[in-house]
């Protein structure tokens, strides 16, 4: 292993752990291929693993990014749901990392508040990609219009599930410009410190727009239908309005409507593959791909109309699970072509890499390095729980466990249970709590639910059952 590794730790926004072509459950085009174009991306497995079950403590930005930079989960680190509260924290990743002498640089979105919050990092470059927020993309682009047309200035919304391709050139598209910027980190960052580089793309969370290159790889094609379960339209259809907004989170759209909003988030992800081509490519140019480490990750997934649903916060595989992948560079010896379906999570992240750099973990750490894993241990969690509080909806909360081959799903306010059997059923179609031959499943995943409340702050369980409470939503 060489000493000290760099890390680049690549981020994105809202994207599904299906939406790469190495994932197993990615979509097929007609031909029975990935329809997800993501060839470099793909290439980590060669020099790394593949996390198949990772998923995201809390489906939303502000507290999954809580969970990933502390390594803590929803419940300790005050972040059950969307919150406005300021970030402060003894100890961060990249906090611990500029203590043990890396040099530390996060470019693109970080979500932290306020939001030039730096939460450890020496520097930051920021993209928010939020309404109302200027920053240093949109401080950029406004020199570029004359303030003639901005991010947005398109029309679509933040939030919006109605796509388009991008108003703006290739070369002034945000991922670009957060390409670019990280680019020139690499090429002037500090030569006598190992680097710790976040590279966090806003895409392809809302607007859909891609620029119109990427656009055209996807509108024509045959893109599959979203997955309906068959318990959906009991439990959303009382939610779905006659006439949709357009930041809608339940909503039965048009097949053609779908199609479009489809194509415009695969088209974004393919978008993010190149420019990671671009990074990879200037670390190999200068010598150094061959002692950096490259993680790569989201904060949560995108519904894309699954079960009448749209956006995140939910418990289900398009909102809870993430892409995760990990190239070793040529000095270390990593398992080839490795896929791992062990349960995981991104507060696993910070021990990781706090690992790989041979720094301490702090003890207010939760979550476990995953090299042990990597190297073929045993030993590891057998399930792997999130939660999200109402939000939506006064009714729309979830705790969730799960293993390596079943989802229990808990409504924190109304006590509805659902239960998947993942490895037969990765699109979550059929209900199983009522099925008498998971009744030993559904008891076994439950009570594990009671243990992981047993100390929540909100009381959920007395030790022996689950009681459901309604708490309050927070304004979005």
């Amino acid at each position: 292993m060489p000493d000290r590794p760099n890390v680049l730790f690549i981020m994105t926004d809202q994207h599904r752990g299906d939406a790469l072509g190495i994932d197993p459950n990615c979509p097929r085009d007609e031909d029975g291929f990935p329809l997800v174009h993501t060839p470099n991306l793909n290439r980590f497995v060669e020099r790394g693993a593949l996390f198949s079950r990772a998923y995201t403590p809390a489906p939303s930005s502000i507290p999954a990014r809580r969970c990933l930079w502390t390594g803590q989960t929803p419940a300790t680190n005050g972040c059950t749901n969307w919150t406005t509260a300021e970030w402060s924290f003894p100890h961060t990743l990249p906090g611990e990392l500029s203590k043990a002498g890396y040099q530390t640089r996060l470019t693109g979105k970080t979500h932290s508040l306020p939001p030039r919050n730096h939460f450890g990092f020496e520097h930051i470059v920021l993209h928010a990609g939020l309404n109302g927020l200027d920053d240093d993309y949109s401080e950029w682009l406004a020199e570029r219009s004359d303030g003639d047309f901005d991010e947005i200035s398109h029309g679509c919304g933040r939030n919006s599930w109605d796509p388009r391709p991008s108003h703006l050139p290739e070369h002034l598209h945000p991922t670009n410009w957060t390409t670019n910027r990280a680019l020139e980190f690499f090429e002037k960052r500090d030569p006598t410190r190992p680097f710790f580089h976040a590279v966090s793309y806003v895409r392809p969370h809302q607007p859909f727009d891609p620029p119109q290159t990427y656009w055209d790889q996807y509108i024509d094609r045959e893109i599959p239908a979203p997955a309906v379960g068959d318990w959906a339209e009991e439990t959303y259809r009382q939610h779905v309005p006659d006439v949709p907004a357009t930041d809608a989170w339940c909503a039965d759209l048009s097949p053609t409507t779908i199609h479009r909003a489809r194509a415009g988030y695969y088209a974004s992800i393919t978008h993010i593959d190149h420019q990671i081509n671009r990074l990879l490519g200037k670390l190999r140019t200068t010598g150094e791909l061959d002692n950096t480490v490259v993680v790569f990750t989201a904060d949560h997934g995108e519904m894309l109309g699954d079960h009448l649903l749209w956006r995140k916060t939910y418990a289900y595989e398009g909102s809870a699970r993430v892409p995760l992948l990990v190239r070793f560079p040529e000095g270390m010896e990593p398992p080839t072509d490795e896929r791992i379906d062990d349960p995981v999570g991104l507060e696993d992240i910070m021990p990781t890499v706090l690992d790989l750099a041979g720094a301490p973990i702090p003890e207010t750490v939760e979550g476990r390095s995953l090299l042990p894993l990597i190297e073929g241990s045993s030993e590891w969690r057998e399930c792997y729980h999130g939660e999200h509080g109402p939000i939506y909806h006064d009714e729309n909360a979830m705790q969730y466990v799960v293993t390596d081959e079943h989802k229990y799903i808990w409504n924190s306010v109304t006590g509805e249970e659902l239960l998947f059997d993942l490895a037969e059923d990765p699109d979550e179609i059929s209900d199983e709590s009522t099925n008498p031959a998971y009744e030993g499943t559904l008891s076994s995943l439950r009570n594990r639910l009671i243990e992981q409340l047993e100390d929540h702050p909100f009381d959920y369980t007395d030790g022996e059952q689950l009681t459901p409470r309604a708490v309050d939503r927070p304004p979005v």
